[in-house]
């Protein structure tokens, strides 16, 4: 399976994202943070959807830019 990894930091805390395509029907990427399920996001007709936990540390612009590594790696 191919993926996608970030490391990166929240505040002082070093973070792993990684973004990997789902197997099988539906499609989408699945978003894990330091190893846990926190997510997927998905292309339809209309544009771009996700289903982020609620309380996840990527938002907006960040969910953006996760977006746009999918366009150029793999859409």
């Amino acid at each position: 399976m191919k993926s996608i990894e970030i490391d990166t930091f929240f505040g002082d805390k070093p973070v792993n994202i990684e973004i990997s395509a789902t197997m099988g029907a539906g499609g989408g990427f699945y978003v894990t943070i330091n190893n846990y399920y926190n997510g997927r996001i998905w292309k339809t007709n209309d544009g771009w959807r996700h289903d982020l936990n609620e309380k996840t540390i990527l938002q907006g612009d960040n969910v953006a830019v996760i977006i746009e590594l999918i366009e150029r790696d793999w859409v």
